[in-house]
């Protein structure tokens, strides 16, 4: 497909830089179109024009920065004040450059701001920067709802391109971050549909927007960006803040930039959060506050990859600041409806239309369902979408469990820990049962690592020892995985086994159900969906125990256990088969060309 002309214009400048190895290419590149962009709509200063006789003599081309680093125009002050990187251009590279800009004087050029954004963010999914493809922000800025006559404003870095997407409809958009980044901010406003206003400072702790040291200016909208995983200082989660913003207890700039939003916002707020923070026990004050004060009107479930740098799990909250909702909708749009590919790193979102159309309905839809508030508090305020909206498979396996009788796991297990303490600590060897000893076919496989731990720490941790028939379910890592212990295992002294860190054990102690059971029943298509239901993190899957212990089991009758342990003695029956046929095989291996006399 060939390139429109802007976008040929930013590719052939990014190209210049890279063939004479300028590393700050992004901003040296976003000023060269700021320029391109003032010589059309002839506001360079002292009525200059760029062209080749620009090139000719360096003088003039000097001339042309300074008279820019001295403009009325606060923005293009700014920006060509920053830094001298025009001025340290090389002369060949500046007869190039020059050349380039020439050629493009007569050429229309469209949607200037969005194409250098979208170059810009193509290239930091190669340096591992963090920005969100421009469809997000399309997204966001359709989700605001009808903006005529609306002040809109954005908080932190990568909710710059958002900034481009809104000012090329919207007069009235304002911008505030902590990142100076070659005022890229203002490179964009300058060349946009509509200049946004940028203002560099660090909301969460000296807002600029304000009308007095204790009250902010309001606007709109609101959208937040927020960087991923990043803790707040001790100041703000203790809330000591003239604005009295942080009225609830946080650790993380994501919920701090929410309060803030809330806040600064009247109507609507859009804000992104990693999955952490629909579920972790840390972040729940924050939850409760949005759902119990009617402020939360959806959660938005972002597919993998649509954000440079990182394979974290996001979403997009929708938030009312004024509070009428007594439901929440939940969408799920990381289908393949809503998916399509743009590079080898990066996703883009299709149909949004389509998307704010499922936000503002409350029908029930293969990817979306509305939530009452009753229901979210009976789910200790729990916001991730996969726990509401459910497939295929998790929806039988609902149907099944509202039909049948059930036990919670922890009424019917015990839960030991394995291996609390360091290695290398004694005299006795441990032998340290993991993810990869759980075994598909049969039993646990004999482990190979050993651990030396101190004879007071062994007898300190002896219900951790592994005993007969015990279920090592794994939390961490391979999280879901089950694998029971065989019936020989030792059980005390040298060489007994015990799960690692990543694994729970679950000891049955109860008579309503054989551990072969409660393992072939968590080992079943059922069982695995339920447990897949508790895996969170995108990172590092995780399964917390707190909701392990609260899941559901269907009590078996006393002929499914019996067909459970002929399962269970018929799987370790074909390990020991497969053993001796790998032993066998070895054998008559090594018979040939063998090399040892």
């Amino acid at each position: 497909m060939q390139k429109n002309p802007t976008q040929k214009l930013i590719k052939d400048l990014y190209e210049l830089m890279d063939q004479h190895g300028i590393r700050k290419d992004d901003e040296t590149v976003s000023k060269l179109v700021v320029l391109s962009v003032l010589s059309k709509r002839n506001e360079l200063p002292n009525d200059m024009k760029l062209d080749e006789s620009l090139a000719e003599y360096k003088g003039e081309w000097l001339k042309l920065i300074k008279a820019l680093q001295a403009s009325e125009d606060f923005q293009v002050q700014r920006l060509f004040s920053y830094d001298d990187s025009l001025e340290q251009l090389p002369l060949p590279l500046l007869h190039s450059v020059i050349k380039i800009l020439s050629k493009y004087q007569e050429v229309a050029l469209e949607n200037t701001a969005e194409q250098l954004m979208n170059t810009i963010i193509l290239n930091s999914s190669k340096n591992s920067a963090t920005l969100p493809d421009l469809s997000i922000s399309r997204l966001a800025y359709e989700l605001l709802g009808d903006k005529k006559g609306k002040t809109i404003y954005a908080t932190a870095p990568a909710s710059l391109p958002f900034c481009a997407i809104a000012s090329k409809e919207s007069q009235a958009v304002y911008y505030e971050t902590v990142n100076y980044s070659g005022m890229l901010a203002d490179a964009l406003s300058i060349i946009s549909e509509n200049r946004f206003e940028v203002s560099y400072s660090n909301p969460l702790d000296k807002p600029c927007y304000s009308v007095s040291r204790n009250e902010l200016q309001h606007f709109n909208y609101g959208v937040s960006f927020s960087p991923m995983g990043m803790t707040v200082p001790k100041h703000i989660s203790d809330n000591i803040d003239a604005y009295d913003r942080f009225v609830v207890q946080t650790k993380k700039v994501e919920s701090a930039n929410i309060l803030h939003l809330i806040e600064q916002c009247e109507d609507v707020v859009v804000a992104s959060v990693t999955e952490g923070i629909l579920y972790s026990t840390m972040e729940r004050d924050l939850r409760q506050y949005l759902v119990d004060n009617g402020m939360l009107k959806a959660v938005i479930s972002l597919p993998l990859g649509i954000w440079t740098g990182t394979f974290v799990k996001s979403s997009l909250l929708v938030i009312e600041p004024q509070g009428n909702n007594e439901s929440v909708r939940f969408v799920d749009v990381t289908g393949d409806k809503f998916v399509e590919k743009t590079t080898r790193r990066l996703i883009s979102l299709d149909n949004i239309d389509k998307i704010v159309e499922y936000v503002d309905s409350d029908e029930e839809l293969a990817c979306a369902i509305t939530v009452d508030k009753e229901v979210l508090r009976s789910k200790d305020y729990g916001l991730d979408t996969s726990a509401y909206i459910l497939d295929v498979e998790e929806k039988r396996a609902a149907s099944i469990l509202e039909d049948s009788k059930t036990v919670t796991l922890d009424s019917i297990v015990r839960f030991e820990r394995g291996l609390p303490f360091k290695p290398e600590k004694g005299d006795h060897i441990v032998l340290e049962v993991g993810a990869n000893e759980l075994n598909e076919v049969g039993d646990i496989t004999e482990p190979t690592k050993e651990v030396k731990v101190s004879g007071v720490e062994l007898n300190k941790n002896q219900s951790g020892i592994l005993q007969p028939n015990d279920i090592i379910l794994i939390l961490k890592g391979s999280a879901g995985k089950v694998g029971i212990v065989p019936e020989d295992v030792p059980t005390q002294g040298e060489g007994c086994w015990m799960a690692n860190r990543s694994g729970i054990v679950l000891r049955v102690s109860s008579n309503q159900i054989d551990a072969k059971a409660l393992y072939a029943y968590l080992k079943s298509d059922l069982g695995q969906v339920q447990l897949n239901s508790l895996v969170k993190g995108a990172t590092i899957p995780n399964i917390s125990l707190k909701e392990l212990k609260t899941l559901p089991v269907v009590l078996p009758t006393l002929e499914q256990q019996q067909q459970a342990a002929n399962i269970v003695n018929k799987s370790r029956e074909t390990q020991r088969a497969i053993q001796q046929l790998l032993v066998e095989h070895e054998q008559r291996r090594r018979e040939l060309w063998c090399l040892s006399s």
